[in-house]
């Protein structure tokens, strides 16, 4: 797997958006970019999707996901251009992330995942529960910073690709790592919180939990070779 945090905008109160907000001020559908909400408001670890990839979830959020120069966005979408006026009003372009990025706007790249970790958390039931959670990501939306991505690489994509109920098998292998593992793995800070970077979740094994001579199986001939 290939681990990426997820999308740091900067500022999540302007740059996540729900419909009503997105309603409000006319902002153009093609810049808007399904987005997960934070881990609290998932009741399921599971996110189906809808028949055009958003999740089906009740609380639905977008990001404003836009790189076009300023001087486009004035030109030919004058709705946003005064949404990101409002920002400016408010200085969301003096932040930190914002002020290294050019435009001051744009998000990171970062493709929806399949599979997704929490990245802090945790334990109850008397340390018996694992602080983090694993996430069957079925729709188009990416993730904020609060999820870790875990992208399959190319050759486990390829034969996702061509199974894809095996996702489910992965995704199970994900939840069974034991809690001891990813804590130890993770770091932890005052009050019990614990928390997991990109490496140390990589660091996890888990080919004992899948059969990955069954996954890779799927794979075509030549491309196993390659």
């Amino acid at each position: 797997f290939e681990i990426k945090r997820g999308i740091a905008t900067g500022a999540n109160e302007f740059f996540i958006v729900d419909l009503e907000r997105a309603g409000k001020y006319n902002l153009p559908a093609k810049f808007l970019t399904p987005i997960l909400p934070s881990p609290r408001y998932l009741n399921s670890d599971e996110v189906l999707a809808g028949v055009n990839g958003e999740p089906l979830l009740k609380r639905r959020l977008f990001l404003i996901d836009c790189d076009l120069p300023e001087e486009q966005v004035a030109r030919h979408y004058p709705t946003l251009w005064r949404y990101l006026q409002l920002g400016v009003e408010q200085g969301v372009h003096n932040g930190y992330l914002c002020r290294h990025r050019n435009p001051w706007y744009a998000q990171d790249m970062r493709a929806p995942s399949p599979f997704l970790c929490t990245y802090m958390g945790r334990t109850t039931n008397g340390h018996t529960d694992s602080p983090f959670r694993f996430i069957l990501n079925h729709s188009l939306a990416v993730a904020p910073n609060v999820y870790l991505n875990i992208y399959p690489n190319r050759l486990l994509a390829s034969s996702l690709a061509e199974r894809p109920e095996w996702k489910r098998t992965v995704w199970r292998a994900l939840q069974t790592v034991p809690v001891e593992e990813l804590t130890g793995e993770g770091r932890v800070y005052g009050g019990g919180l614990y928390k997991l970077e990109p490496k140390e979740l990589g660091n996890l094994p888990i080919s004992e939990i899948v059969d990955w001579n069954e996954l890779l199986s799927a794979i075509p001939h030549q491309e196993a070779l390659f």
